[in-house]
């Protein structure tokens, strides 16, 4: 019986893998080893190391596996199990790395505990009668609070076409979208293309409504892409195990949009003739790839884009004095004169503006509570502008 078999160590013959609990508890064990023989003895002294009674185990998988082209089995390398493990709740751990030697295929023997087994058969029983059905894509504007002019021009975006936004009202589009989107698409866990495994579903991306096994259904996807912060590493594949990759940006937003703000030229066209061809490079290797996915370029330099064609442009132009004051009212609960608003400049007559004065308001109003609302409105604005009230 090997004396260290619980240390994690570089390994040359055999490897354990383990999924636990929480509380340190071992439900799932693969072992991998360069014959039958030793994964057996391998299985029965971890079991005999960790006090678990081979009765409370069963194997439900065994035999040779090829590892052509494959230089390690580490935890790294394991990461779809890790996957799969972490879904049930358990994480995945092992005594080390298997230096594989040029080794063509090995011997694995996977157990799981009766607790385990029975936990799994009763997910896949739920899964044979899950049915993800997709509900069409729409945009519902009904209990968001935008001018009807808006509403109209956003309404677009139900066609799933590449648009321009020129967005001089400064309309919190990514926010907006995702507050109207309704509608169902069927997601796959793992997309598969030209060797190469992508780990297609993010649960801090995608909101999840229904998981089946190979594929869960989701509210369609609103990613954002801001060139202000974020950067162009986004929009490239990464490696997080053997030929197991986490996709870039735009295969996240797969069945859904990808909004793009004030995005480079060269990469508006670069995404382009990626939807056009279905085709990207990942590590050298070119892959074909599905291309349902919604480029929205959001700018407010339309000059800016003037040499992409895209099939759809939505101009909004800034608030009129009247919008702007209604969406100051209802938000101030006060009455705004008309003349305050009128003062803006056409380019500040926005959403973002309307945003900024009232946190000035209740800013000023948390500082001197006993002041008049108008007086402070007021100063709201005089802070924004800069320019001093005649009669202030």
């Amino acid at each position: 019986m090997e004396t260290d078999l619980l240390t994690p160590k570089e390994r040359y013959s055999g490897v354990v893998f383990i999924g636990v609990r929480k509380n340190d508890v071992v439900e799932f064990i693969k072992v991998y080893a360069e014959s039958a023989e030793l994964a057996k003895t391998l299985l029965e002294d971890f079991l005999y190391v960790k006090g678990i009674h081979p009765s409370d185990f069963v194997i439900v998988d065994k035999g040779y596996e090829s590892v052509k082209g494959k230089e390690i089995i580490s935890t790294r390398t394991e990461s779809e199990l890790s996957s799969f493990l972490g879904r049930l709740g358990l994480k995945l751990l092992s005594n080390g790395i298997l230096y594989l030697q040029g080794k063509a295929e090995i011997y694995q023997i996977t157990s799981v505990s009766k607790d385990l087994l029975a936990e799994i058969r009763s997910i896949k029983e739920k899964e044979k009668h899950v049915k993800l059905k997709e509900e069409p894509i729409v945009l519902d504007f009904t209990n968001l609070d935008l001018p009807q002019r808006y509403n109209e021009k956003l309404k677009v975006l139900e066609l799933m076409q590449d648009t321009l936004v020129v967005n001089h009202a400064q309309i919190p589009l990514p926010k907006v979208l995702r507050e109207v989107i309704k509608g169902a698409v069927r997601l796959p866990r793992y997309m598969k293309s030209g060797g190469i495994t992508l780990r297609l579903l993010d649960k801090d991306l995608h909101e999840v409504i229904i998981e089946g096994k190979e594929e869960v259904l989701v509210k369609p996807p609103v990613l954002t892409w801001d060139s202000s912060i974020d950067g162009p590493e986004d929009f490239e594949a990464k490696k997080i195990g053997e030929n197991m990759y986490e996709p870039p940006i735009f295969l996240k937003a797969y069945k859904g949009f990808l909004i793009l703000e004030e995005p480079p030229v060269e990469l508006v066209q670069r995404l382009l003739k990626i939807k056009e061809k279905s085709i990207m490079r990942i590590d050298e290797r070119k892959i074909r790839i599905p291309t349902e996915f919604t480029i929205i370029v959001e700018t407010q330099n339309v000059e800016k884009y003037e040499k992409i064609i895209l099939p759809v442009k939505i101009a909004l132009s800034p608030l009129t004095n009247e919008e702007l004051v209604d969406i100051l009212r209802k938000e101030l609960g006060i009455e705004v004169p008309n003349k305050l608003v009128s003062n803006l400049s056409p380019y500040h007559k926005t959403f973002k503006t309307a945003s900024l004065l009232v946190k000035l308001f209740q800013q000023l109003h948390a500082k001197e509570p006993q002041k008049p609302p108008s007086e402070l409105l007021k100063t709201a604005f005089i802070l924004f502008t800069g320019e001093e009230d005649e009669d202030h």
